[in-house]
């Protein structure tokens, strides 16, 4: 046994060896190969060779020991694992010789996990399992797994959206609470109206629903007639928040979900069917309680004042898209329609065209771009995709939807409420010195652009450049460098759509923020009060949407993975959406589906090849590509595992 001495030498020893050590922290950052990196707190990364990396997963807090190799490179040792928050994770159950591994789906994860036999469960090979880490690599380099939930075979029937739900753990399922208050609400839909004010009986107005064939929630429905300075338009938005508020259990569900994701043939909801589809959806012919936005719009499309109610409503009428554009384009009569809603359609159309104008000239119109449908088979696989370019009763929706959020921003901040506002700060930070050096390039140095980061400057910038053919390309440039929209207890513009205020209040059936925003206006209204939402949950909340996205793009994209399977070999048109130093990515027409077209020859030495950084051009040989351009190309390749579409440039 070691005395005091001895055992003082032997810790001033190991705190010797240890201050002689170049020690740092950092994030493990995982690659396609079997090497890694440590992304250190002050942003340098250190080299993790194979061995290294066998020892952590991508994501773990680390502590390392920094040198620099023979190649003059950064490399580190592990010297401790301080976080790992890798605990769970899908995969696929792989069987190799007497070997049970897992193939985790774990961006930048490039080798097996071991499952032990009492690990296995009842899984085959290839099947999706989900599975736990039951030994980290760290101390010896062999990490365990265990299954702990067999998600289904790849024969099983829309087994990708399993898969998808399980993979980002998605709420898809009501429980025993949630359950109990949705047989409460489907006897008495609007319990709390039993305690509020009246609610204004607007049921003798003719409103009607415009939405897609096949829609069952539907949250808006519009009437309009004449003044005698424009139009009196008259948008009523269903109400859930007359039974379900933040404190009861469907409340709480709703913000923990966000919002309705859109899976291809399949919905997961915010809030039960039950409910979306029918006791909250405006059904034709059927009262509806609804919060009404009554707007007095002018002939040059202003807004001259606008009255929010909370109301009961009966849509007249349930019309899709196509027939009420046929009707409006003149190709079909409307001999089953009352005369009232013949005229309130027309109308509507005016006061469509009429905003449309006001928007041109005072916020922002966007490149239109046609929709994508997807028709799926019994066994939920895509059978077909079907472009959809948006008709004249798309507009018409589109823009009386805009204007309601609009005038929705402007009362919660005239009002002082804590509601949620959907702003737009235009160009990321990152990239504003590359968006003044473009635009300095282009329009000249003298050039009075203003400040590129205020609403008026911003949006005098991208309207004078829309009414520019030859601005186009750098039009397409300067989209690649904005910010994505997000939700804000701040009053913040909007400048992508080139609005000073914006706050969405149309679908609270199908997004949270638009169900908050209800509550809090019948608040100021008189109705039942309830508390707001904090920072910490609305980060929850843009956290959880952002990952419904994601999860929807990816389901997306690997049945179209496995519909393109179908065209290999077969050539489509389609534009460069995306350049990068390696080739570009093509948008085609026919079907919105992404493929990357390989331009750099890695074997050619001899080839001339130019990226521009700044302006995202790529020149191969004399051909030049640049955003937006129609190319012809050839489907090669398409990896289902990966979700990638190869193809090759055709030349003419």
């Amino acid at each position: 046994m070691l005395n005091s001495d001895a055992l003082n030498q032997l810790s001033q020893l190991k705190h010797s060896i240890r201050a002689a050590k170049n020690l740092a922290q950092g994030t493990v950052r995982g690659t396609k190969g079997r090497y890694g990196f440590v992304v250190l707190d002050d942003e340098r990364e250190a080299f993790l060779d194979p061995d290294q990396m066998n020892r952590v997963f991508p994501g773990d807090r680390v502590e390392v020991d920094l040198s620099t190799n023979d190649k003059d490179q950064l490399e580190a040792q592990l010297e401790k694992l301080i976080k790992s928050e890798l605990k769970e994770f899908v995969g696929t159950y792989l069987e190799k010789g007497k070997g049970h591994f897992v193939v985790p789906d774990v961006p930048f994860f490039s080798r097996w996990v071991f499952l032990p036999p009492k690990g296995r469960g009842k899984a085959k090979n290839d099947d999706y399992v989900r599975c736990k880490i039951t030994h980290h690599p760290f101390e010896d380099g062999k990490a365990q797994a265990k299954v702990i939930e067999h998600i289904g075979s790849r024969d099983d029937q829309s087994i990708e959206r399993t898969y998808i739900i399980n993979k980002f753990q998605l709420r898809d399922t009501w429980n025993e609470a949630h359950l109990k208050q949705l047989e409460s609400l489907k006897e008495n839909p609007q319990p709390f109206d039993l305690q509020e004010p009246q609610r204004v009986d607007l049921t003798h107005i003719p409103f009607v629903t415009i939405d897609s064939e096949s829609t069952k929630d539907m949250d808006d429905a519009l009437f309009a007639e004449t003044t005698e300075s424009g139009w009196k338009l008259v948008v009523a938005i269903a109400d859930p928040s007359s039974g379900i508020n933040l404190e009861s259990p469907l409340g709480q569900e709703a913000l923990a979900r966000g919002q309705t994701i859109y899976f291809p043939g399949n919905s997961a909801p915010m809030i039960p069917n039950e409910l979306s589809e029918d006791s909250y959806s405006l059904v034709a012919q059927e009262n509806r309680p609804a919060l009404v936005i009554t707007l007095a719009i002018n002939s040059d499309g202003s807004v001259d004042n606008y009255e929010f109610a909370v109301a009961t409503i009966r849509s007249h009428a349930k019309l899709s898209y196509d027939f009420v554009s046929s009707i409006l384009d003149g190709a079909e009569e409307a001999n089953d329609l009352s005369d009232e809603v013949k005229v309130s359609l027309s109308l509507l159309k005016s006061v469509a065209n009429a905003r449309f104008e006001y928007r041109q000239k005072n916020a922002l119109v966007m490149e239109e771009r046609p929709d994508y449908e997807y028709k799926l088979n019994e066994a939920g696989k895509i059978s077909d995709i079907i472009r959809v370019d948006r008709n004249s009763a798309q507009k018409v929706v589109e823009e009386a939807m805009l204007v309601t959020n609009v005038v929705a921003g402007q009362y919660l901040e005239q009002h002082n409420l804590a509601g949620l506002f959907s702003t737009h700060a235009g160009f990321r930070e990152d990239r504003l010195q590359q968006v003044n050096k473009l635009l300095a390039s282009d329009l000249g140095e003298d050039a009075d652009i203003g400040d590129i980061q205020s609403l008026a400057s911003y949006q005098k910038l991208i309207s004078d450049l829309q009414h520019q053919d030859d601005k186009s390309t750098l039009l397409a440039v300067l989209k690649r460098q904005l910010r994505p929209s997000e939700l804000s207890f701040e009053v913040k513009p909007h400048l992508g759509l080139g609005f000073s205020h914006y706050a969405n209040i149309t679908s609270p059936i199908r997004r949270f923020n638009d169900l908050y925003n209800h509550i809090i206006i019948k608040n100021s209204l008189g109705f039942y009060k309830a508390e707001s939402i904090n920072e910490a949950q609305l980060t929850t909340l843009k956290e959880q949407n952002s990952e419904g996205r994601y999860a929807c793009r990816q389901l997306e994209q690997w049945l179209i993975c496995q519909y393109m399977n179908n065209f290999v070999g077969q050539e489509f048109e389609g534009q460069v959406s995306m350049i990068t130093s390696q080739g570009v990515g093509v948008r085609l027409n026919k079907n919105g589906v992404e493929t990357f077209v390989q331009l750099r020859d890695r074997k050619d030495k001899e080839q001339k090849i130019e990226f521009n950084p700044d302006r995202l051009t790529l020149k191969v040989e004399d051909q030049e590509f640049v955003f937006d351009q129609l190319i012809t190309v050839k489907i090669t390749n398409v990896d289902v595992e990966r979700r990638q579409i190869a193809s090759t440039l055709v030349t003419a």
